[in-house]
């Protein structure tokens, strides 16, 4: 069930096993025994390494994370941020309130460290983003986006706050890549949140859930130049706005949201306005409409990706991902995916995104059939094949793209989230993914509200490869006399297909090898007859395509 944001979901560590038997020739040969895939003879982008990077810690929750040069930018709602596998209260816990900014080749966190304030205390719940100070009263000065400029001069922060190191700044600030220091021109007044922000080389587009700029009336989307004046464009939607993309070479701007009307007309959840005039332009995305769409991404090529989280349920609802055509707003594929979508990001040929993944049966994902949730997911940017099954969005033929083997994992968060949506943020250059989020640890380690991922090939990537489900010591049975060697497969977090190799002791050189394609959900049973012997000790060593290796415990049949 989706719909994180109103209310909790369950946590559940990604670890299946599958009882597909496979039977495999006796003779010591190289075998590959595939899965069903979607895929026609595609050519597949490769992903970052799955294995964690050491990265900075917060004491609360990262709702935005922007790679901007080689510095990471990090907002949301903490006090304190700490070194990489350092517990709360550590040694090198310094004070950061909702930003910070940490190397993204190194890890270190830099000193950049910004004050973000509200100046006044709300009396009635105002909901979870903001922090209770008294028994009714809370202080709501979370940062929500973090946006750098097209040329990375300059990196905009919006959300809930009224002030920057003491200076009015309402809800929308600008630093200075350079020196880090707080523009002193740069300073529109939003009367309400903001949630959404995208630049271009002359204008900044806002969107939220506010209701005036610079003391004009704007209904939760408006537009001001590089020096905070308003322009005049002013579309109008009747709910909260989430996410902007602004498309200069299309003249348009895709919004999303929780939004069922625009400019009068009715459009739930997203789609483009002009990026002068605001008015509607051509959409052809329906959406069910029960839909809340939270982050929009492209990487220049004329799509854009999205993701959503659906508050109504149902088995066809916007989840997932999905890519669109910038110029047209026709869909280029869906994912069918169930679980929400907070955050994606496109690199490489890569959409990676922040979610709680499950029942991906339409691109041969994870089945509900194995319950997990992945919260870090990767699929092609491109379609790879077309759709064997019906499922949510996608019917039988529908273009797909392919679930890509890279299958790091977080928690859900502490037990004092409201959401345990885990990963909330994402972002990526050609080399580097970053996640923000609430989680508290990362593929089971501790390691709380950040962390990083490297492209193979940059220097300190880790991978993360074979022994997944551990490998247990081979069975042993005989048949005819000669022994039965069998095992259970594992996965490898980074690769789709493991090679196995099956070692007799006092044989130099394996005595079978075979390469098995496997998934966290798919663990196929595999087993080999040695016909040379009557009898002897055993173990299988598994290597990736990357070279790293795993190796099971030895047993022995006589």
């Amino acid at each position: 069930m989706s719909s994180a944001r109103r209310r909790a979901s369950t946590t559940v560590t990604v670890m299946a096993a599958a009882s597909l038997a496979v039977s495999l020739s006796s003779t010591p040969a190289l075998a590959a025994v595939p899965l069903p895939s979607t895929l026609a003879a595609v050519p597949l982008p490769s992903t970052v390494t799955a294995g964690a990077l050491p990265t900075p810690q917060t004491d609360g929750i990262v709702f935005s994370v922007a790679v901007v040069g080689n510095t990471v930018y990090a907002g949301g709602r903490f006090t304190k941020a700490r070194p990489a596998g350092v517990a709360p209260g550590g040694a090198g816990e310094v004070v950061r309130h909702n930003l910070l900014a940490f190397d993204l080749t190194t890890g270190a966190l830099l000193p950049w460290a910004p004050i973000v304030s509200a100046s006044t205390t709300v009396t009635n719940n105002p909901g979870p983003y903001c922090t209770q100070t008294g028994t009714s009263a809370w202080i709501c000065d979370s940062v929500f986006r973090i946006k750098g400029s097209p040329d990375g001069k300059s990196v905009y922060v919006v959300g809930d706050f009224d002030k920057v190191d003491g200076q009015w700044r309402s809800r929308v600030a600008r630093f200075d890549t350079a020196s880090g220091a707080l523009d002193p021109n740069f300073k529109p007044t939003v009367a309400g949140r903001i949630r959404g922000i995208s630049v271009t080389p002359d204008t900044v587009y806002l969107g939220g859930g506010f209701n005036a700029v610079n003391g004009t009336p704007r209904t939760r989307l408006a537009a001001v130049g590089l020096d905070g004046a308003l322009k005049p464009w002013a579309p109008a939607v009747d709910a909260e706005v989430f996410t902007l993309l602004a498309a200069p070479a299309q003249g348009r701007v895709l919004v999303g949201g929780a939004f069922d009307t625009v400019n009068g007309t009715r459009r739930h959840g997203i789609t483009a306005v002009d990026a002068t005039s605001g008015v509607n332009v051509a959409w052809g995305l329906k959406t069910p409409g029960t839909e809340t769409v939270t982050d929009i991404e492209t990487d220049g090529n004329g799509v854009a990706y999205f993701g959503a989280y659906d508050y109504a349920g149902g088995s066809t609802r916007l989840e997932g991902r999905t890519a669109v055509d910038i110029a047209t707003g026709l869909p280029k594929w869906f994912d069918g995916c169930y679980g929400d979508t907070q955050a994606v990001t496109v690199s490489n040929g890569v959409v990676y995104s922040a979610s709680h993944t499950h029942d991906c049966v339409a691109i041969n994902g994870n089945p509900d059939s194995r319950p997990a949730y992945y919260r870090l997911v990767a699929e092609s940017a491109a379609a790879t094949g077309k759709a064997t099954v019906n499922s949510n969005m996608v019917r039988v033929g529908d273009p797909v793209p392919e679930m890509l083997p890279w299958f790091p994992n977080t928690n859900g968060g502490p037990d004092t989230s409201v959401w345990k949506d885990g990963p909330w943020a994402i972002d990526s250059n050609s080399q580097y993914v970053v996640v923000g989020g609430e989680f508290t640890t990362v593929s089971g380690k501790p390691q709380q509200s950040l962390t990083r991922f490297a492209a193979r090939g940059v220097p300190g990537a880790v991978n993360n490869g074979p022994q997944q489900a551990l490998m247990k010591a081979p069975s042993l049975s005989k048949n005819n006399g000669n022994p039965v060697i069998s095992w259970g497969s594992t996965w490898d977090a980074q690769n789709s297909d493991v090679t196995y190799q099956v070692f007799r002791t006092g044989t130099a050189e394996p005595i079978y090898t075979v390469t098995q394609r496997s998934r966290p959900w798919e663990l196929p049973k595999l087993s080999f007859t040695d016909r040379q012997v009557t009898g002897g000790t055993y173990r299988i060593k598994a290597t990736d395509a990357d070279g790293t290796v795993a190796s099971s415990p030895t047993s022995t049949i006589n």
